[in-house]
């Protein structure tokens, strides 16, 4: 379990942003205010190229369009394939009072499966990195990534 697999989030100020990544919000900015503007047409407007659009546009957002009240995100657990190793699992999450929102879990293949798992953290102390932490230390998990989350 490499701990550089899991990405941290950091908060910055916008001046020191590359030129980039500012168009790239603003593209966000012009594309949602405007549903029929294409991808194609923001790009060329604010003369930014759409590999440098694609690379940013996931990765970058105002603080305010994300905070909520509350605290959930969704991870997957790469799991190696147990009977039993989802009920693990919960037993874990609810011992942490972490409460479930959804739960996926793959067809195995080849004895690898994978768990994801929407989570309200509004009812724990632990933040998002201790719980990937705690996540990673169950036996036969062998990945934890983060792929969504609401501040």
């Amino acid at each position: 379990m490499d701990n550089k697999e899991y990405k941290k989030f950091y908060l910055i100020r916008e001046d020191v942003l590359p030129e980039s990544v500012n168009k790239t919000l603003e593209i966000k900015d012009a594309l949602k205010k405007n549903p029929n503007l294409s991808i194609f047409e923001a790009v060329k407007q604010f003369n930014l190229s759409r590999s440098a659009f694609y690379k940013y546009r996931d990765t970058i957002f105002p603080v305010e369009e994300k905070q909520q009240s509350t605290k959930e995100f969704t991870l997957i657990l790469y799991v190696n394939d147990v009977v039993g190793m989802l009920a693990n699992v919960l037993n874990k999450v609810s011992e942490w009072r972490l409460s479930v929102l959804t739960i996926h879990q793959s067809i195995p293949m080849k004895n690898r499966a994978t768990i994801t798992l929407s989570l309200d953290a509004t009812n724990t102390n632990l933040e998002l990195d201790d719980v990937v932490e705690l996540l990673k230390q169950i036996e036969h998990v062998t990945k934890v990534e983060l792929i969504s989350m609401t501040i």
